[in-house]
């Protein structure tokens, strides 16, 4: 029995070491990634934690908060003929 187990050891001695050189060289790439996203972080955002607009970013949103105000304002105007149309019923 004992010599089943030595041989068992050996055996997997190989793959165990291999095992922990996989997970070492994985924890290594997951630290350079995340180094690379702190450092991407620093570029979007401020030292108070507010998020910095990047002008392509400003701009769209500009867009779409000018098609928002469009689009409501159109809806105002249509709920208060529809609000007149049932008052005067």
């Amino acid at each position: 029995m004992s010599d089943l187990l030595k041989k068992v050891a050996t055996a997997i001695a190989p793959l165990l070491l291999a095992a922990l050189g996989f997970l070492y060289s994985s924890m290594m790439d997951v630290r350079d990634q995340v180094s690379v996203l702190h450092q991407k972080m620093s570029i979007l955002v401020d030292m108070d934690n507010q998020i910095i607009p990047s002008p392509d970013n400003a701009i769209a949103r500009m867009d779409v908060k000018d098609e928002l105000v469009q689009k409501i304002y159109e809806l105002d105007k249509r709920i208060s003929i529809l609000e007149w149309r049932n008052d005067n019923k």
